[in-house]
């Protein structure tokens, strides 16, 4: 108010001069209120950024594929490992020699997701080693033990020490025909037998005439090779869902050929 007041005595005093005139600098100048201050700036670094939302429609990003469980060799990967428990499961505690392979082939097609290589059963040699399912070594296994190995002692008074092996896996059709059914040696669920070696006495070869009556001591009745033969041909029956042999079609008449094919009612043939 004091500096309002000395302004206006002034006016008063110079009020008609012509030269009377005040200087800029002379001039009391008003104080700015606290309220007409300039606010200070707000940080930049202060101001906070709000976050983007993600678009109502934006697309889901695609999930990592899960690795396949389907090996180079064509059998799924739990598929050989159920075959694998299998196999311990059903030869557990049997005298059998083998080796576990590489899954054959592809599933749908021929070959098997868990094959063994068998050497030897119930203490008698495959020779040469066959390559087996585990549900047919088992099955093999129980027929050498109580089947082939008995009728030897029985009819021949002697041990059987080797089976001749003629096929075990195969990729083929039935009876090697270019059409038909695939035969359960593409599965490597079959063997084809062609003869038995023993300790003390001569070999027996299946196809053998006087073996099957066509010779003059199987004609006779006399033939003990013959009598073995019948007795482990009939035991097969029990282990086995298929039995082959001579006499019983003309593709098997110089071996034996047994298999597990599974058919409905659990029918068998035993020929």
């Amino acid at each position: 108010m004091q500096a309002v007041k000395a302004l206006i005595l002034m006016l008063a005093a110079c009020l008609g001069a012509a030269d009377c005139a005040v200087a800029a600098e002379d001039m009391p100048r008003p104080r700015l209120r606290p309220a007409d201050a300039a606010a200070p700036a707000t940080p930049a670094a202060a101001i906070p950024v709000p976050q983007l939302r993600p678009a109502p429609n934006a697309a889901p990003q695609p999930e990592t594929p899960a690795p396949s469980l389907k090996p180079a060799d064509g059998w799924p990967a739990e598929v050989v490992a159920a075959g694998r428990a299998e196999c311990q499961r059903l030869l557990s505690g049997l005298d059998i020699a083998y080796k576990p392979v590489e899954p054959i082939g592809e599933q749908g097609g021929c070959g098997a997701p868990a094959p063994i290589d068998v050497t030897a059963v119930a203490g008698v040699r495959l020779v040469p080693p066959a390559t087996q399912t585990c549900p047919m070594a088992a099955a093999l296994s129980a027929w050498v033990a109580d089947g082939v190995k008995p009728a030897a002692k029985r009819r021949l008074r002697t041990e059987v020490t080797e089976i001749r092996t003629a096929t075990s896996y195969a990729c083929r059709r039935r009876n090697n025909g270019s059409s038909g059914k695939m035969s359960e040696h593409s599965k490597a669920n079959a063997l084809d037998m062609s003869g038995f070696t023993f300790a003390k006495s001569a070999g027996v070869t299946v196809g053998g005439k006087d073996n099957w009556g066509e010779g003059l001591l199987g004609a006779m009745g006399l033939s003990k090779g013959g009598s073995f033969l019948e007795d482990i041909r009939a035991a097969a029956c029990t282990d086995f869902t298929t039995v082959l042999g001579p006499g019983s079609d003309p593709f098997h008449g110089d071996h034996f050929h047994v298999d597990m094919l599974q058919r409905k009612g659990g029918y068998r043939i035993c020929q």
